[in-house]
C-alpha cells in the first residue's frame, strides 16, 4: 500500500466502520464527506497548521461548494481505502482544493471532490483576504482566477416541493461554531424517503452553501424531482435561502 504524504498531495488508510453506512451497508454520502475532512485536517497537522494556528489569525477555511462523483455502492463496512486530499489553487480571496476515496492498489477511485473554500473572520462571520501564513505551507499555485465549480441549478419558484423541517443541535456545530459541512447531507437527502434512497444509488452531487445555519435555527430542507434520474433540493431559514443542492441517481 503505497500512500502520498506530501505538501502537495496527502493519503492515509482506513477502514469503513458500521455507523458509517447505512442500512445497506454502503458508506453514507455525510460520512464521506467527514471522512475526506479528516485527511485534510490529518494534512494541515503535518503542516503545523493545526487549528489552533489558523484561528490565530482570527479566521478560519470555510467550504463555498463542494462537487463529485461517486460509486460508494461498491464499497461495505469492513472495506479499507484510502482517503486522499490536494490544494489545487488559490487567490487572495479563494482557495480550490480535490479529495479523493480510493482502493488500495490505485486501480478504483470511490468518490473524487472539488472544494471551493474562502477563509471567514470568525467574529465578523465574513470572508477576509486568506492569510500568507495558512496558504503557503500547501505549495498550491497562485492563479488569478479560481473555478467557481459547478452550481445546483435553481428551484423553479412555482416547483411543487416536498420537504421535512429540522431543528439545529448543539451538537450539528464544529469548532468554527457552524454547523459542521458534512451534516447539510443527511438534512438535503432524509426528505426522499427510505423507498426511493434504498432504490437509487447516487452517483453525483454539486452544493453551493450560501447563507450559514446556526444553532437554535429551525430550517426547511424540501426537494422536487426534475426526472427519475436527478433532484434538487434546498434548505431555508424562516425563508432565507441557505444552501442548494442537485444530486444525479441510477435506479
Amino acid at each position: 500500500m503505497e500512500l502520498k504524504q506530501s505538501a502537495q498531495e496527502y493519503e492515509i488508510p482506513h477502514q469503513l466502520t458500521y455507523y458509517e453506512c447505512d442500512e445497506l451497508d454502503h458508506p453514507t454520502l455525510s460520512m464521506v464527506m467527514s471522512m475526506l475532512s479528516v485527511v485534510a485536517d490529518e494534512q494541515s497537522n503535518k503542516l503545523g497548521l493545526n487549528q489552533e494556528v489558523v484561528q490565530s489569525t482570527g479566521g478560519s477555511w470555510v467550504f463555498v461548494n463542494f462537487e463529485g462523483k461517486l460509486d460508494l455502492q461498491s464499497l461495505r463496512s469492513g472495506d479499507t481505502v484510502i482517503l486522499g486530499t490536494r490544494a489545487t489553487g488559490y487567490n487572495r480571496f479563494f482557495a480550490t482544493r480535490e479529495f479523493w476515496v480510493r482502493d488500495k492498489d490505485g486501480q478504483k477511485e470511490y468518490a473524487h471532490v472539488k472544494a471551493l473554500l474562502v477563509f471567514m473572520n470568525l467574529t465578523s462571520r465574513k470572508m477576509e483576504q486568506i492569510p500568507e501564513k495558512v496558504i503557503a505551507a500547501y505549495q498550491a499555485p497562485q492563479v488569478k482566477r479560481v473555478p467557481r465549480g459547478q452550481r445546483p441549478k435553481q428551484i423553479p419558484e412555482d416547483a411543487t416541493l416536498s420537504g421535512k423541517q429540522y431543528h439545529v443541535r448543539y451538537f450539528d456545530l464544529d469548532a468554527n461554531h457552524h454547523v459542521n459541512n458534512a451534516r447539510y447531507f443527511d438534512w438535503l437527502l432524509d426528505p426522499l424517503g427510505e423507498e426511493f434512497l434504498t432504490t437509487h444509488q447516487l452517483k453525483s452531487f454539486s452544493i453551493q452553501y450560501q447563507q450559514e445555519v446556526r444553532a437554535d435555527h429551525d430550517i426547511t430542507s424540501e426537494f422536487m424531482m426534475v426526472d427519475s434520474h436527478t433532484s434538487l433540493h434546498q434548505i431555508k431559514n424562516n425563508g432565507t435561502l441557505c444552501t442548494r443542492a442537485e444530486f444525479s441517481w441510477l435506479s
